[in-house]
């Protein structure tokens, strides 16, 4: 069973770097949404190994680099590429309508906190 999602409005297309990354705050998610060779992909923001901002750092095909330590996390998958992260980050679903860009926000992160 899946986890229930909403699309959200996030940004343009054109708020993007090409080839590149840029974070905003949905909720209570640091979220991570990223161009690179006219795909889209949007991951959590923050790296699995330490406290740090992904979309800070080094963008490769469909690799994040964090910007602090290195560590390389699959945008397609979320999956820990290199040490020293051996935990996942969380990828969500994305649209794009015409310049619009939507990412399936997990609910739980949209509720207000204490509900």
């Amino acid at each position: 069973m899946s986890e229930p999602t909403q699309l959200v409005k996030i940004c343009n297309a054109s708020d993007l770097p090409k080839n590149g990354g840029k974070g905003f705050q949905v909720g209570t998610l640091d979220l991570g949404v990223y161009q690179s060779d006219g795909k889209l992909f949007a991951t959590h923001d923050i790296c699995s190994h330490e406290h740090e901002y992904l979309s800070d750092g080094w963008l490769e095909g469909e690799c994040i680099e964090c910007p602090r330590h290195g560590a390389r996390f699959s945008l397609k998958t979320g999956e820990a590429l290199s040490m020293p992260a051996t935990q996942p980050i969380e990828v969500y679903a994305v649209e794009r309508k015409g310049d619009e860009i939507f990412v399936a926000i997990p609910v739980r992160y949209l509720k207000p906190q204490g509900a």
